[in-house]
């Protein structure tokens, strides 16, 4: 009669500890992810008769809070400084002047849209986000003199939406995927510009 008694508060004890170990497995954060690191190399390079080359980021974020390319694993301005450091290579001799990389955009705008509040809407997986990238570049040559004796400029732009269920790891992969691809245009314009307009400076 006391066998039974005995292991009801083992079993409470047992259930007690699942049911601890169950809550603490959901409320586990979702682990990090390591997204790749955004490479050009296997593009080749574009060898200039420049002695050297220098990038210049001129774009400064607006400040009211909507410019958010500071929270990209890869921002904009640091793809497009990897783009120029593996594509664009100085094989000039000292004094044959400079090739400079001008930034002027690399910026991310996010947007908050509208929900759908009828009855309709809150069956409905609704797209609560849309994030603008725009990107505008511009080379320069320069002479040993320091003018400006060569130009050529390429942008390029993409949007995209997410819906209101989406994971921060699915965001943060969802960005990345838009700035290489938005990369790839840009490197696509500026190779065919480079080619027509800057093609004098090319070995």
């Amino acid at each position: 009669m006391h066998g039974p008694e005995m292991k009801i508060p083992q079993i409470f004890a047992a259930f007690s500890v699942c049911a601890a170990l169950t809550l603490s497995a959901c409320s586990s954060p979702a682990p990090t992810q390591t997204l790749p690191q955004m490479s050009f190399a296997h593009l080749g390079t574009l060898n200039f008769n420049v002695e050297t080359i220098e990038i210049d980021n001129r774009y400064k974020a607006p400040t009211d809070g909507t410019y958010i390319e500071d929270r990209f694993s890869t921002p904009p301005a640091t793809a497009i400084r990897t783009w120029a450091i593996q594509r664009l290579k100085p094989v000039g001799e000292i004094g044959s002047g400079s090739l400079r990389v001008v930034i002027n955009q690399a910026s991310v705008k996010e947007t908050d849209l509208k929900r759908d509040e009828s009855f309709k809407g809150t069956f409905t997986k609704q797209q609560t986000n849309r994030y603008d990238l725009a990107l505008d570049i511009a080379l320069e040559i320069i002479d040993a003199t320091g003018k400006q004796v060569g130009f050529s400029a390429a942008k390029a732009s993409r949007s995209i939406t997410t819906s209101e269920d989406i994971s921060l790891n699915d965001r943060e992969k969802r960005w990345f995927e838009t700035t290489e691809k938005s990369m790839n245009d840009l490197n696509t314009e500026m190779e065919s510009n480079i080619r027509r307009y800057l093609a004098a400076w090319l070995r």
